[in-house]
């Protein structure tokens, strides 16, 4: 859920904007919030002593970069090409580590919760490549096409929705690889 807060600032501060007449400005106003949430996001993890993952690190890097770029020449496109990119660097990341390491990224994340085999593992660390690379594309597509007000919507409930279906596709695919847990005989339930 904390992974959301950023986009969920950024929608809050865009429709605050539009209903306060703000209208030409509401997507640098967004923009600027969502920098701001994403430094204080990290400040608060930092200072609670929360595991800063590298993608957290990714998200600032990418959220800083076309964040102020949008805000100095202010042109919207670049803070909407931000999930494009990110996509991209994170597919390119799930790819990289089918050649690197002993274990993909998938079966890293994925191992305590399914038992496959290895081939199952590649295929499935390929699947999230092309799903970040599909969803990466399709953000692209809207960012370019659409009003500010459509992709803002499709950006908090698009995306969201894409992600939820690609997971509930994995599942349904893998679910009799879920590993079942197995009672040893001192673990045996009692009467």
């Amino acid at each position: 859920m904390q992974d959301l807060l950023p986009v969920l600032g950024f929608v809050l501060a865009y429709l605050a904007a539009r209903i306060y007449g703000y209208t030409e400005q509401a997507i640098y106003i967004a923009t600027a919030v969502l920098m701001v949430v994403t430094v204080v996001q990290i400040g608060w993890m930092k200072a609670a002593r929360r595991t800063i993952e590298k993608r957290h690190w990714l998200t600032l890097l990418v959220v800083l970069v076309l964040g102020g770029i949008t805000l100095v020449v202010h042109d919207d496109l670049f803070i909407k090409l931000k999930p494009t990119v990110l996509n991209v660097l994170i597919a390119a990341v799930f790819l990289g580590s089918q050649f690197i390491g002993r274990e993909n990224l998938t079966k890293k994340m994925l191992h305590g919760v399914f038992a496959m085999p290895e081939k199952l593992w590649r295929r499935l660390n390929l699947a999230w490549v092309m799903f970040f690379l599909a969803e990466g594309i399709v953000n692209a597509v809207v960012a370019l096409r659409v009003s500010n007000d459509v992709y803002v919507a499709f950006k908090f409930w698009g995306l969201m929705v894409l992600t939820f279906l690609f997971l509930v596709i994995q599942f349904v695919v893998l679910r009799r690889y879920l590993r079942q847990e197995v009672k040893t005989d001192g673990e045996a339930e009692h009467d």
